[in-house]
């Protein structure tokens, strides 16, 4: 399967062997859905283990409640790159690389923003 670009429209956890792992289902410019999950840097980005679990090694199960919403809010609508690897599908946030900034600041900008007369 050959990259393709889409905006994702649902986001769950799921387990695999006890693991958590994020699954998305994902719109593509082309009209076509697809699954696929986050590679595990994505999800740590995202869902920082020292904060939701610290240091330990077992998660209780409880948790998976908090992190549904938590990963719907963060994914849902970002435009992500879908890629398959070993038979698999997975979505890539798209990189800052590519992102350059203007010299100039912009009109209206955070600090061109001109106050309303009031």
């Amino acid at each position: 399967m050959k990259a393709a670009v889409g905006r994702v429209e649902e986001a769950r956890p799921v387990l695999e062997n006890a693991r958590l792992k994020a699954c998305l289902r994902v719109a593509t410019e082309t009209g076509e859905r697809l699954e696929a999950y986050l590679p595990d840097r994505e999800l740590a980005a995202l869902l920082p283990r020292s904060i939701l679990v610290g240091a330990g090694r077992q998660a209780p199960p409880e948790l998976l409640s908090t992190i549904e919403p938590m990963l719907g809010r963060l994914a849902l609508g970002r435009q992500v790159r879908v890629w398959s690897y070993r038979e698999r599908s997975y979505a890539s946030f798209l990189p800052w690389r590519a992102v350059r900034f203007d010299a100039e600041k912009p009109e209206g900008g955070p600090e061109g923003r001109q106050e309303p007369a009031v």
